[in-house]
């Protein structure tokens, strides 16, 4: 890649982590046009684009996975607030300070402690299902004509049914001449 233009190294590396195009394109100050221009013409670039996405994918489905089977902490919130997990003494009673509040836990940075919960995505395990066992798991359609037979139109209704769309796509393109 040395032979290249410099923005080219920093658009390659903001892409292989976003797997976004117009986001590379501005983190490396380049235009669109010239980025697809480049594309266009060097099969080299074209592999190098194609081996960032393909590395970006790469983490797209590994956090998916990790959302999915080992889920995310999310934060309680109560009436608005973020709910405080309290200090507990070692037979569970809540710590108080010399005034008699409760003490609030804190995290091993100092900043104050609040109650979270795990949750999972059973919408990212399901599309990781889908993708890699799409015979089992995906969408399944099946058309079938007259008694479960094969779907067969014969050429009269088929003749009928373009005609019908022509003339749609006449009034179509009417209405559009008057707007």
């Amino acid at each position: 890649m040395s032979q290249y233009a410099p923005w080219v190294k920093p658009f390659l590396d903001h892409l292989r982590t976003s797997c976004n195009v117009a986001g590379s394109c501005r983190a490396a100050g380049i235009s669109h046009t010239a980025v697809y221009a480049l594309r266009d013409k060097d099969a080299d670039f074209a592999a190098a684009w194609d081996d960032a996405l393909e590395e970006s994918y790469d983490h797209l489905e590994a956090e998916a996975r990790r959302r999915a089977f080992e889920g995310v902490e999310e934060p309680v919130v109560y009436q608005g607030q973020l709910t405080p997990v309290w200090e507990r003494n070692p037979d569970g009673t809540v710590v108080k300070d010399d005034e008699d509040n409760w003490v609030q836990a804190k995290n091993p940075d100092g900043s104050p402690k609040y109650l979270t919960v795990k949750k999972y995505s059973d919408g990212l395990a399901q599309f990781l299902l889908k993708g890699y066992r799409r015979r089992k798991f995906g969408e399944k359609l099946e058309l079938t004509g007259k008694d479960g037979g094969p779907v067969t139109i014969d050429e009269t209704a088929r003749a009928a049914r373009v005609a019908q769309l022509m003339a749609l796509a006449a009034k179509r393109k009417e209405f559009e001449d008057l707007a």
